[in-house]
């Protein structure tokens, strides 16, 4: 159906202005559909960001979980290390048994008149001190001690005589 027009002729717009018109309103037309793609063009932009942003946040969680079990861990294997670098050291110290041996097959023979006041155990060497009240305790702890085949070398490094104790006699004896 075609569109009647009352307005009077002389009044209606000429022709070039009517290309313009109509131009125009083609150019509205688009812009606002540029207009309307463009809007949902970052409309899907920002859910894809925040869908990745939602992702990426959920992986950082998860590395930050691991990264304390792995730092336990770590901590974990470096107190291992520790202990296995102090044991080497204790292993390879030799701990000074045979000396220890040695100081108790003197001891386990000594008389009742003597007595042992101290002994420095360490490598290859233990050094003693003895207290005997009568000669015959010291005679007896001297031959004790000479008879042992634990010793390599003895040595008397201090020989004294105290009135109220008696005989102090000190030893350093080698281990073979």
């Amino acid at each position: 159906m075609a569109a009647i027009n009352l307005l009077p002729t002389d009044i209606s717009p000429k022709g070039p202005v009517v290309k313009i018109s109509n131009l125009i309103k083609n150019l509205a037309v688009i812009s606002f559909v540029l207009f309307l793609l463009t809007a949902l063009g970052m409309l899907a932009m920002f859910v894809l960001n925040s869908v990745q942003i939602r992702s990426l946040n959920e992986s950082s969680e998860g590395l930050k979980t691991s990264i304390k079990s792995l730092e336990t861990t770590e901590q974990g294997l470096v107190l291992v290390r520790d202990r296995l670098s102090k044991a080497k050291l204790v292993l390879a110290d030799e701990s000074g048994g045979e000396e220890a041996e040695g100081l108790g097959t003197v001891t386990s023979g000594l008389p009742g008149s003597v007595s042992l006041t101290e002994a420095v155990i360490s490598k290859k060497v233990l050094d003693t001190t003895f207290i005997a009240t009568d000669s015959q305790g010291l005679t007896t702890l001297m031959a004790l001690i000479i008879s042992q085949d634990a010793f390599d070398k003895v040595d008397l490094v201090s020989f004294s005589f105290n009135p109220n104790a008696g005989y102090v006699s000190s030893f350093s004896m080698k281990v073979k």
